[in-house]
């Protein structure tokens, strides 16, 4: 019995998974004094390459409770805590993981399950990283309301809302570039 179709995206061409952000495609100039490792770590490429990642573990926690869901457990993700513990535990652990790939040139994008169309493919590499820029500025907000203000998330203090805030307004313009026809 072969696997393959269990890893059908590494069946995919390079140019496949062109998805932006880019790693180091970045169109800010970095300061020239700086080593070769730091200029290749993108911030805003990782919170869109971790976010897939975090939402699959926690959909697996979240199912490996269904046969308790309602009764001893909360059907809500954001109130299950093994859901949640799930998930901030993947942005602490794959978060510096990316960061690490990008900064040793490790090309990590194909164990990543996606690839673009010739739509993703159009979309303009500045543009998209405004608007991760915008996610990830408004999910920091969020997390410091939740953490210092409402002190309703202080067990969970992973920047989860800052990974998926960028991940989020990248997932609202890719809709966007869909809708419009772009």
């Amino acid at each position: 019995m072969r696997l393959d179709w269990l890893f059908f995206w590494n069946h995919k061409t390079a140019s496949d998974n062109d998805w932006h952000p880019e790693p180091g495609a970045n169109p800010i100039r970095y300061v020239d004094n700086l080593p070769p490792w730091a200029k290749r770590i993108d911030v805003e490429a990782a919170t869109v390459d971790v976010a897939p990642l975090v939402c699959g573990t926690g959909a697996l926690a979240h199912i490996r409770q269904l046969n308790s869901l309602g009764w001893t457990v909360p059907a809500s993700i954001f109130r299950n805590k093994t859901t949640m513990m799930a998930m901030h535990r993947t942005v602490l652990y794959l978060t510096p993981l990316m960061l690490l790939c990008q900064a040793c040139g490790f090309e990590y994008r194909y164990l990543i399950p996606r690839w673009s169309h010739d739509r993703e493919r159009r979309r303009e590499e500045e543009e998209v990283r405004k608007h991760v820029d915008v996610g990830l500025g408004t999910g920091a907000v969020s997390w410091a309301l939740r953490m210092y203000v409402f002190g309703a998330g202080r067990a969970y203090w992973a920047p989860l809302d800052v990974i998926m805030g960028g991940a989020l307004s990248d997932l609202m313009h890719r809709e966007y570039v869909k809708a419009h026809g772009f």
